[in-house]
């Protein structure tokens, strides 16, 4: 496994901002790097946790969108789902999914810790 290409796919998500396209399909990336789908599922088999390409670009994105809820507070959470590629449904599902409360409880949480200091 080549490490190195796994970690330029990732630079390239991340700084490109590719993740936040709707209509992002692995296809777009094999082609961009020149891989196949066997290659594209290997290497991230090895380097993301055995994730299926939907799910680390979900990763990603929730990663991000947990950054962008806790440090743009003048950002709406529909604008906050757009940054990222989703709709704000589609992100209250995941966000919920993936650390058990929705972005709105998130962000009350927030203003909650702000008021006791």
């Amino acid at each position: 496994m080549d490490k190195d290409l796994f970690k330029t796919i990732d630079t390239i998500i991340r700084n490109e901002r590719l993740y936040a396209q709707v209509n992002l399909m692995r296809e777009d990336i094999m082609q961009r790097f020149g891989i196949g789908r066997h290659h594209l599922n290997d290497q991230l088999n090895a380097f993301a946790d055995g994730m299926s390409f939907p799910q680390y670009i979900n990763s990603i994105r929730m990663e991000i969108a947990y950054d962008l809820l806790t440090n743009h507070p003048e950002m709406t959470i529909r604008d906050v789902a757009t940054e990222v590629g989703f709709t704000a449904p589609n992100l209250r599902e995941q966000f919920k999914r993936c650390y058990g409360i929705t972005p709105a409880e998130y962000r009350d949480t927030l203003v909650d810790s702000d008021d006791e200091e």
